[in-house]
């Protein structure tokens, strides 16, 4: 099916709806039954909505008779559809099963009415029925049609109705201001395979006059896929049916409609139907709304959720180019602009709600205008509504598949950040993909590059790290080889193009001699590079560099560079940095001093107000001990109960999520209840708390096991001691290091330590002495 909606403000509508379902062949005809209603004298009253003034005509025709190849259905749907476009306000002719030539009569019956309306005219034309594709051309068939047999184009030119040329083309050059297509159809060619052309299987694109009136095309399902005519007991298709229910909805505009349907059909069919749009969303609505929609008073920001900067690129840019328009003009300039359907200024608006620029934020009114300017064609706009879905930004549920559908449709209109988000969605096999797919993912990173796009080239590099990993486990030297080869290559051409990230990733390769010589001067060189280009991750990991301690560090840490690049982390707007550098204060890396004590405390609250889990239990234990603190046994309980309710709500892919983090946590909750007898706020916890810890005052055992992160192989420390809970506490920090660092640990180190916690229970031993002992053993063998 397909349905076109644009949002120009220009009141003359004409809709057009067509659904067709094409799972079949058709032959011979039938007569036709033609019933026309005065629905909009009688429908102002009905359940008390609101109906635009705007005249609305709509022709809606069903064929289930085809003798060879019978449907259920159209002839239902098509009915079902004029109830509804009738109970908001719609004229209606009704066509069931007509010949070529009925079919003819009445479309051209349909253009007379509309071009002697006037002004303010809405046309809608439904279809439902077979349709299939040959060189290009989308026929429509009519009822008896002998076209099983026929052979030739020719067949199709006088025997069916060409879409767009005898339907859609009349509709674009009639007086109608706007129009609705919609094609409920599948998608494969159902005839005989010699009938495809050159157009193949699926219907095929139709266009819209771009001198016309404002035209909105909706497919029932995307290319390659079938329009069901619904299940045995059904009475209408699901594309049919959700369509009937979403234009009767109170303030149903089409992108509401579009929105509702979508969902509604994918839900019906497991997803195995998605419908598929093109044209533009024009401001129409089916019904008004009982009362003006309640905007809701969220705070929250694009900008602020944490993403990476990748991610939000094109907000960046629009806001760039909001402050810009903003020193020529007003914002109610924009605002005005924006509701006379001018897609740019609605993206722009959009961006003002996000950003709080010159109107209150609000996240509500951000979605509506980024969509508006979505549904016109701004791929800007497409993009950016994409983002908004697909990671749930502001109060919006994540939505996957809608996010990821935008993304391809800001990509067909040549964005090249929906490009590169595209092709990382398949290097990394996220949702709203079946899975990993190296070779789609290379398909849109080069897309992107072809038209310029900057971290293109970082992104290959990526890919070819991805391929590179894979080949090293295969134990494929040559493939890795030439893998890690071309990634170097793309890693130094973006870099040489001002790629902060392509940069970061050079520095890490000299940082661990990846591939390349082990280098840490050149390492530290690209880093400084990238911070200066703005990535605040290589603030954080020369940082890190500095502070480190062990054989893979610098040989003798330098605390007080450290501190200095936390602290331009923190200014490039690094999420960890200020809790890395607090950590650094904490454990007395750096000179503490009342300032640097009152520092640590202050970046630990803000991150605890930001959903840190590490600073709240870091807090904990600052004030059990009295370190930089007043010992204060309250508020170390109240900030370790903070811990253990962040715990429930961390990503386990995050930093936070490392497990000993909320373990320092338990264990000074355990401390303050059995040493310092202090009573528990919230007694029902304290039987999980010693259940979690078990015995205090147990120094816990450290054991360094290998592990792989894409290409470097590198040792990981892990902690053992005894608790009372199933598994051993080894295994949430193995999840943990795939999940947040993406490495791999050996399946039988995973075991080994399974094993071991098996039998310390079974036979009522510490797991802690009894893994000394196993592991000592082996050492010994060795």
């Amino acid at each position: 099916m397909l349905l076109l909606s644009a949002w120009k403000l220009k009141f003359t509508p004409l809709a057009l709806v067509l659904s067709l379902t094409v799972s079949g062949v058709s032959t011979l005809l039938f007569p036709i039954a033609i019933n026309q209603s005065k629905a909009a004298e009688t429908t102002q009253a009905v359940t008390g909505v609101k109906l635009s003034s705007s005249k609305r005509f709509a022709l809606v025709v069903g064929i289930d008779d085809y003798p060879e190849d019978p449907l259920r259905l159209p002839v239902s749907d098509a009915k079902l559809v004029k109830r509804e476009l009738e109970s908001v306000g719609f004229e209606v002719t009704l066509v069931i099963n007509p010949t070529i030539g009925n079919l003819t009569e009445a479309r051209d019956a349909f253009v007379r009415k509309i071009d002697s309306s006037g002004d303010n005219v809405t046309a809608l034309f439904f279809f439902a029925g077979h349709a299939v594709q040959f060189d290009g051309h989308n026929y429509l068939i009519p009822a008896k049609s002998k076209l099983l047999s026929a052979s030739g184009k020719a067949a199709f030119i006088d025997l069916a109705m060409d879409a767009q040329l005898g339907i859609l083309n009349y509709l674009s050059e009639s007086k109608a201001s706007q129009v609705i297509f919609v094609l409920d159809a599948c998608r494969n060619n159902p005839f005989n395979p010699g009938h495809r052309g050159s157009g193949g299987a699926g219907l095929a694109k139709m266009n819209v006059n771009p001198g016309g009136p404002d035209t909105f095309i909706l497919f029932a399902a995307s290319p390659g896929q079938v329009a069901f005519d619904g299940d045995p007991g059904a009475s209408n298709s699901p594309f049919s049916e959700a369509f009937a229910k979403a234009i009767s909805q109170p303030g149903s505009s089409l992108p509401t409609v579009y929105e509702q349907v979508n969902e509604q059909v994918r839900k019906i069919t497991d997803g195995r139907q998605r419908p598929y749009q093109e044209g533009v969303l024009f401001n129409f609505k089916f019904r008004e709304a009982l009362a003006a929609p309640v905007v809701a008073s969220g705070q929250a920001r694009l900008l602020e959720t944490g993403f990476e900067k990748r991610q939000y690129d094109i907000v960046n840019d629009g806001y760039k180019l909001l402050r810009q328009t903003l020193a020529k003009k007003s914002i109610n300039d924009i605002q005005k602009a924006a509701e006379g359907g001018d897609a740019e200024a609605q993206y722009l608006l959009g961006i003002a709600y996000n950003a709080g620029e010159g109107v209150a934020a609000d996240p509500e009114r951000t979605a509506y205008w980024l969509r508006r300017a979505a549904t016109r064609g701004f791929s800007r706009a497409q993009f950016a509504y994409g983002q908004r879905l697909y990671w749930g930004w502001g109060e919006t549920e994540p939505n996957k598949k809608e996010g990821f559908d935008w993304w391809l449709v800001a990509a067909e209109n040549g964005n090249a950040s929906a490009m590169l988000n595209i092709g990382e969605t398949y290097l990394y096999g996220r949702e709203g993909v079946a899975g990993q797919d190296l070779a789609q993912a290379e398909k849109y990173f080069n897309q992107a590059l072809s038209v310029g796009a900057l971290e293109a080239e970082t992104s290959l590099g990526r890919l070819y790290t991805e391929k590179a990993k894979k080949a090293q486990k295969a134990g494929d030297t040559k493939t890795f080889a030439q893998a890690s080869e071309k990634r170097l290559a793309y890693f130094q051409k973006a870099a040489q193009k001002g790629s902060s990230d392509a940069m970061y990733w050079l520095a890490l390769m000299y940082r661990y001699g990846d591939y390349v010589k082990l280098d840490l001067p050149k390492a530290i060189e690209w880093y400084k590079k990238s911070i200066s280009a703005g990535d605040s991750n290589a603030a954080v990991n020369l940082a890190q560099l500095y502070a480190d301690e062990s054989a893979t560090g610098l040989g003798k840490p330098q605390p007080e560079e450290a501190a200095k690049y936390f602290r331009i982390a923190l200014n490039l707007g690094s999420k960890t940095a200020g809790v890395e550098l607090a950590d650094l204060i904490r454990n007395g890396k750096v000179q503490v001093t009342p300032k640097t004590s009152k520092e640590a405390i202050q970046l630990y609250e803000q991150a605890v107000v930001n959903g840190s889990l590490r600073a709240a239990a870091h807090l904990s234990d600052l004030y059990l001990k009295g370190q930089l603190a007043a010992k204060d046994l309250k508020k170390a309980e109240q900030y370790g109960l903070k811990a253990l309710e962040l715990e429930k709500t961390t990503k386990p892919d995050s930093e936070d999520a490392w497990p000993m983090y909320v373990q320092i946590a338990y264990t000074n909750l355990l401390k303050l209840y059995k040493e310092e007898k202090l009573q528990p706020a919230k007694p029902q916890l304290v039987k999980a708390i010693e259940d979690r810890v078990g015995l205090l005052n147990v120094n816990l055992k450290r054991f360094t096991i290998p592990i792989t992160c894409g290409t470097i192989k590198s040792p990981f420390q892990v902690y053992v001691w005894d608790w009372k809970l199933d598994k051993p506490p080894t295994t949430a920090q193995f999840d943990w290091i795939e999940k947040a660092r993406g490495c791999e640990v050996p399946k039988d180190v995973v075991e080994a330590f399974e094993k071991l916690y098996k039998i310390a229970r079974e036979n009522n031993v510490s797991f802690q002495e009894l893994t000394v002992y196993a592991l000592g053993n082996t050492n010994n063998k060795k």
